[in-house]
């Protein structure tokens, strides 16, 4: 093209930028305080492992394979180490550390670690919290709903269903199981491979060593059924005479007592 032709004083041309072949993500709001791990950002498929109404605060350390949903906050300070999965409306509060290394001493032939930590939906993890990835592929899983409350323990395998509450400093062991809705007063635990009952209720520095009946209360060193758990089942809705009747089906289990299951 001969130059002499352009009129002088002709603004020049400006292209428009091609469009980017890469898939465009919304960013979550991350403290730049924070450090996050490459694969925790941008998973192989390109999508983000921290959705982006996400919120990590300072200072939080995300380690490898952690996904964070929708509406989930990290206050600040918590550190999860790898392979976490944090459902929907979580809140975690300063110092959890959440997905950390098993401590059990494991067999020399098994892969330590190779599980993983699974939390459900609308969880709070108050200041404090440990919870330990599996030793096994199972891995470590608290359902929809739960609060853990300050420095309280979930240890390797444990699998708590639906809004269990561990009040502070409750420490369970390996391998343990809870049922939905049942409660842990404070500074109770358990031994490893223990079952505890749906709605039942573990009374304060209660140290369950075998399993706990379901709607059943168990108080004392060693856990000794003392009753229903009468005011949770109340608090739930039931009816007294509904009460009444697992009442005398605690009994008649705990105690053997034969003439309370003649309905």
């Amino acid at each position: 093209m001969d130059d002499s032709n352009i009129p002088p004083n002709q603004p020049a041309i400006t292209l428009p930028p091609l469009p980017s072949t890469q898939p465009h993500h919304p960013t979550p709001r991350i403290h730049p305080s924070s450090l996050i791990h490459p694969s925790s950002l941008i998973h192989p498929s390109s999508l983000p492992l921290i959705h982006p109404t996400a919120t990590v605060g300072a200072f939080c350390l995300i380690g490898p394979n952690v996904t964070i949903s929708a509406r989930t906050t990290l206050l600040s300070h918590v550190s999860i180490p790898s392979n976490t999965t944090l459902g929907t409306d979580c809140t975690i509060h300063p110092f959890s550390v959440l997905g950390g290394p098993s401590q059990a001493l494991a067999d020399k032939s098994q892969p330590p670690n190779t599980g993983k930590l699974t939390i459900g939906n609308s969880c709070t993890i108050r200041e404090g919290v440990t919870c330990n990835v599996g030793f096994s592929a199972k891995g470590t899983v608290i359902g929809n709903g739960c609060l853990l409350m300050a420095n309280s323990h979930v240890a390797h395998d444990c699998v708590l269903g639906d809004e269990v509450i561990l009040v502070n400093g409750v420490l369970l062991a390996g391998h343990v199981t809870v049922g939905r809705g049942a409660i842990f007063a404070g500074m109770g635990g358990t031994v490893q491979f223990v079952r505890v009952g749906e709605y039942a209720y573990v009374g304060g520095a209660t140290v369950v060593s075998r399993d706990v009946l379901p709607y059943s209360m168990v108080k004392g060193y060693r856990g000794r059924t003392v009753g229903v758990n009468a005011v949770g089942l109340k608090r739930r809705g039931w009816t007294g005479e509904r009460i009444q009747w697992v009442e005398r089906a605690v009994r008649a289990v705990s105690r053997g007592d034969q003439e309370e299951l003649r309905w």
